[in-house]
């Protein structure tokens, strides 16, 4: 018999037996599935942008037309709630870089992609100067490549 707590679900007998929860690695799969039918579906199409409409909120979060966008293909940092010092420091460093980027007068382009990451941002892709952010970050320090799953720490 189910509790308040568990879920039932009903077998091809009529029995009833609790519901079994997602695991995260069924979560990454259906993610990855989804971003394979998105990239057979057709190329997206990028958006150019204003940079003074984007608001850099860290290394890999912006807002842009009301929304928050979960910049994809990388990680950076935490500046909110980091586990060390080093970590604040190196992340501080990624947003202040990832602002100059945007204001640098270089044309800014945004290809927003389909779904929203568990905090319910959307999920986008930030070219500068046609060069994807994920590779100039990334390239200079500031940032490991990120495709999802679970993120190293950046503190010893």
């Amino acid at each position: 018999m189910a509790t308040a707590h568990e879920p039932t679900g009903i077998h091809a007998q009529g029995n009833t037996r609790p519901i079994s929860r997602p695991t995260h690695a069924s979560m990454w799969f259906l993610t990855g599935l989804m971003a394979v039918v998105v990239l057979l579906a057709g190329p997206v199409k990028a958006e150019r942008v204003q940079p003074s409409a984007i608001y850099v909120v860290d290394g890999d979060t912006i807002r842009f037309a009301g929304d928050s966008w979960r910049l994809v293909g990388l990680d950076t940092p935490e500046t909110y709630r980091p586990q060390c010092d080093y970590e604040l420091a190196l992340g501080q460093a990624a947003t202040a870089r990832l602002r100059d980027l945007v204001m640098s007068g270089r044309g800014v382009d945004l290809v927003a992609l389909p779904g929203r990451d568990r905090h319910n941002r959307g999920l986008a892709r930030l070219f500068i100067g046609g060069e994807n952010i994920a590779d100039i970050l990334t390239s200079e320090g500031l940032a490991r490549r990120y495709d999802g799953g679970r993120r190293q720490s950046w503190c010893g």
